[in-house]
């Protein structure tokens, strides 16, 4: 009985040190030190002081960590930073970091440069931190954190197809303007709108609206000569991305404003005597009378 005793009191002492182990308890002569805390470094956050991470971009990242063990200091301390795909990478080439010790209860922080693939859709992206330790009896330990990474595309849009349907045009007359809008970035911009603006048209715009990720709109604008000239006109178009900041294209395109041919006449004709005309009017009819009455004598000579 004293044997099978000592037999029960041997497999639970085993799966005690089976357990302990497992958890990282340091163990002595097969007794184990109840008081003993496994060690258990953490992430408590991180930040990017280079602003907006742009895919292509490289940041720095500043990652927040602390040794929350109450007793026990920590070695070693190797801290191994990727992500699944590669989205996000070190800038120098490695990406692991070493620090020597962290007392008990210690923050500390660890800076890394980073980069984004510039080919990546604007979200968000998980950096994984692997990071291994020891203890004070050098046992070694292992854990991981995830931290998020928000990921933008700057916006890419373009003009093409820009035209006037008449570049002269007279005082009061019309032309239209027309392009073409086309999404060439990763993600979709948002409240487009054209402007046409200059000092011999009257100003006018339209809002296009949203433009999805590889998709184009097309632009059709009436404008009106109101200034005789022959100038540049502005083309000027204002949209968002997802995050509401502004962006700006500017363009020009030439016009001409002429003065109506029919006034130009109008205004370059001689003033006429009105006398005068009905005078030689009289004198081509006196004419064409006294020829008439000699025809008719020479007829009636000749009868």
């Amino acid at each position: 009985m004293k044997k099978i005793i000592m037999k029960a009191a041997s497999m639970a002492t085993a799966a005690i040190i089976a357990a302990t182990a497992y958890a990282g308890v340091v163990l002595k002569d097969n007794t184990v030190n109840a008081a003993y805390q496994t060690p258990r470094l953490i992430v408590t956050g991180s930040e990017i002081t280079t602003g907006d991470v742009n895919a292509g971009d490289e940041f720095e990242m500043v990652v927040h960590l602390k040794n929350e063990s109450t007793s026990t200091k920590l070695f070693n301390i190797r801290l191994e930073f990727g992500s699944d795909d590669n989205e996000i990478y070190p800038v120098d080439g490695t990406n692991v970091v070493y620090v020597d010790s962290v007392d008990k209860e210690e923050e500390f922080d660890v800076t890394i440069d980073l980069a984004s693939r510039g080919d990546l859709e604007q979200k968000p992206y998980t950096l994984n931190v692997n990071y291994e330790y020891e203890d004070n009896n050098r046992n070694t330990f292992e854990d991981s954190s995830e931290i998020t990474v928000p990921v933008l595309q700057a916006p890419v849009l373009s003009i093409s197809e820009m035209k006037l349907s008449k570049n002269e045009i007279d005082l009061d007359g019309k032309t239209s303007f027309s392009c073409k809008l086309n999404n060439m970035g990763k993600g979709s911009v948002y409240n487009v709108m054209v402007e046409v603006n200059g000092e011999l048209i009257n100003d006018t715009d339209t809002v296009v609206g949203n433009i999805d990720m590889g998709q184009s709109s097309s632009v059709d604008l009436s404008v009106k000569g109101v200034s005789i000239g022959d100038e540049d006109i502005d083309i000027t178009v204002t949209y968002e991305d997802a995050d509401g900041n502004p962006y700006e294209i500017s363009k020009t395109i030439s016009l001409s404003v002429l003065e109506p041919v029919e006034e130009a006449v109008a205004e370059e004709a001689p003033e006429v005597n009105m006398t005068l005309v009905i005078a030689g009017i009289g004198a081509v009819i006196l004419v064409i009378v006294i020829a008439n009455v000699v025809r008719k004598k020479k007829e009636k000579k000749y009868a």
